[in-house]
């Protein structure tokens, strides 16, 4: 069994931090773990494709031969926690196919609306590798010592300029952020960018001392700051409206391999951010035990809520039905159109409850809005 001799921390993009090793035939490895952090996929659903074979809507474009080469390793690296333990790894090879099937299945239109996540993360990654790879060429080319990692470090420089024009401000000098900082910035709870902070331990915070905390108009005896390139770290891998917005600015326009109304989503993402401030609001997330994932999740109404675009006709109506009858088990759900009027979905959400769907939609651009709902 080949052993893994070097650990390190790998963050190729601002916000995604996965654990990587070299093994000792200098084979680059990412473990399981990481691979799925990477791609923005549940662990254990990534282990089922090996053990079980690729889903249909990703199958065409990867080879499946591929997956024959997912290997167990015995960790020897000290400064990694699994140090003395055997870890599934997946090597570049597995890695880039995965993501490029998965950006050309969001191409293809055919991810289902729980896979589409995964799809979006892929061509994002697709877009900075792209970057990184053609500065390292050029830098290279120009008898520059190129190093990929250090170019993708310099996506720091510009994420901070960038979420400064946004109008981010530390409120500790001009690098330190207090979580209050954070929060308002992006428009979630505290208990949202805790619950962030607590998956991602290796985001340390920095303690600040009483006469900080003061200057800064604090109360508090005691107060975190974050160095604001942690700051950046927590508003990409997060997934916020002015996240996506940002991570869109940074690695270009991912919505022209993504259904007609990603836009539409991230605008409705903003209003609802705004219409449920001081709830729990949740964006793309993962409910339940089947891990289905919804566009709005609200846990404190356990309100559920789903914008479906034109090309939502296309999707499996059997696979729909089935979703809704898990989701509304303990939630109400609500389906609206991506141009449907707010007042209409302030109607349907108070008419919402648990056991319930209740469906706003269009058939000519909502000129004429249909209001059904059933139990």
């Amino acid at each position: 069994m080949l052993k893994a001799i070097h650990y390190a921390k790998v963050e190729l993009i601002p916000g995604i931090i996965c654990d990587g090793y070299v093994l000792e035939n200098e084979t680059a490895v990412m473990s399981e773990r990481g691979t799925a952090a990477l791609l923005n996929l549940n662990q254990a659903a990534l282990n089922r494709m090996i053990t079980k074979g690729l889903p249909k809507s990703i199958s065409p474009y990867i080879d499946i031969d591929l997956l024959t080469q997912v290997e167990a390793v015995e960790v020897e690296a000290k400064n990694s926690p699994y140090q003395g333990r055997k870890i599934t790894v997946y090597n570049s090879y597995i890695i880039e196919s995965m993501i490029r099937g998965y950006a050309l299945a969001l191409a293809a239109h055919t991810l289902k609306s729980n896979q589409r996540h995964i799809g979006d993360r892929c061509v994002t990654l697709l877009c900075s590798f792209v970057r990184t790879a053609l500065e390292a060429a050029i830098k290279e080319a120009c008898g520059f010592d190129s190093q990929i990692q250090k170019s993708h470090q310099n996506h720091y420089t510009t994420a901070i300029d960038l979420i400064s024009e946004f109008g981010f401000r530390c409120s500790i000098q001009n690098d330190i952020a207090t979580k209050k900082d954070i929060t308002n910035f992006l428009s979630v709870p505290a208990g949202t960018l805790n619950s962030f902070l607590y998956k991602h331990n290796e985001i340390k915070p920095i303690k600040l001392d009483y006469a900080t905390i003061q200057r800064a108009g604090g109360k508090a005896r005691r107060m975190n700051g974050y160095h604001v390139k942690d700051v950046v770290k927590i508003v990409f891998g997060m997934d916020t409206a002015i996240g996506i917005e940002l991570k869109q600015r940074m690695f270009g326009e991912i919505s022209t391999l993504s259904k007609l109304h990603s836009k539409d989503e991230i605008q409705w993402r903003k209003i609802f951010s705004k219409v449920f401030s001081g709830y729990d609001l949740r964006f793309n997330h993962s409910i339940g035990s089947h891990r289905l994932r919804v566009d709005f999740f609200v846990p404190d109404l356990l309100l559920c809520m789903e914008c479906n675009g034109y090309s939502h006709r296309n999707y499996n109506p059997e696979w729909e039905v089935q979703r809704e009858k898990i989701i509304t088990k303990k939630y109400a759900l609500v389906r609206f159109h991506r141009e449907t009027p707010l007042e209409c979905i302030f109607n349907a959400i108070l008419q919402a409850k648990p056991g319930k769907v209740v469906r706003l939609y269009s058939d000519q651009k909502v000129s004429l809005t249909k209001f059904l709902s059933h139990n």
